[in-house]
């Protein structure tokens, strides 16, 4: 029987899964609320760019992630 919900089982993982919850709980409204100025940065509004670093923080945390965990598959192997 499959579980719903896997945990991580190393030091890594949770790591990995604490870092990755912080950066999507960045994108979710409170932050947005704090974030939601009438500032500029490059000529684009801050809520853009506050998004595009929640997008590209998200796809740095998930390679780091398949690459830190991939490689400690290969030490068990």
């Amino acid at each position: 029987m499959s579980r719903l919900v896997v945990l991580p089982t190393s030091r890594a993982g949770w790591v990995l899964l604490i870092v990755f919850v912080a950066v999507v709980a960045a994108g979710i409204w409170p932050v947005i609320g704090w974030v939601n100025r009438a500032v500029l940065v490059l000529g684009l509004p801050l809520l853009v760019v506050w998004s595009y670093v929640v997008i590209f923080a998200c796809f740095a945390v998930m390679l780091i992630a398949n690459r830190v965990l991939e490689y400690k598959e290969d030490e068990h192997d």
